[in-house]
């Protein structure tokens, strides 16, 4: 398996998996939207998204957007887009996911951060549990 940086010629494996992501929450399917979505965040590289690939299938994916915190007083890499496939579950991949994005953290000095819904505050990526994740996901299913 190969964690990499999504480029724009990965959009047509990737809109796919992101718009399974989305059904996964309880929206309805979107293909063309989710592909322009996901087209504008690469051309305005103004999200990073970590893409896990095995052999040259997509099977998940973390998308983290650059802000700031006036709370932490610092720049932040806030993620809420963490996707692994669910054949591909219990394999690590969501853990290796984290674990990159981490990595970019620490690489350019920003705290990387999971928003807390519940309180309105944050859970650090040292302290995210990628199985609470997929749980939450799991709950918003209709």
């Amino acid at each position: 398996m190969l964690i990499r940086i999504a480029i724009e010629d990965d959009l047509n494996l990737l809109t796919p998996l992101f718009d399974r992501y989305r059904q996964s929450l309880g929206q309805a399917t979107a293909l063309a939207d989710s592909g322009e979505f996901l087209q504008a965040r690469l051309h305005e590289n103004d999200s990073v998204i970590f893409i896990a690939q095995v052999a040259l299938e997509i099977v998940g994916f973390i998308q983290l957007y650059p802000s700031f915190s006036s709370r932490l007083l610092k720049p932040v890499w806030y993620f809420d887009d963490l996707y692994v496939e669910e054949a591909f579950r219990h394999q690590g991949i969501a853990t290796r996911l984290v674990e990159k994005a981490k990595e970019l953290a620490d690489e350019t000095n920003v705290m990387a951060v999971r928003r807390e819904h519940l309180s309105g505050g944050f859970i650090y990526i040292d302290e995210c549990d990628t199985s609470a994740v997929f749980a939450e996901q799991a709950a918003n299913q209709y």
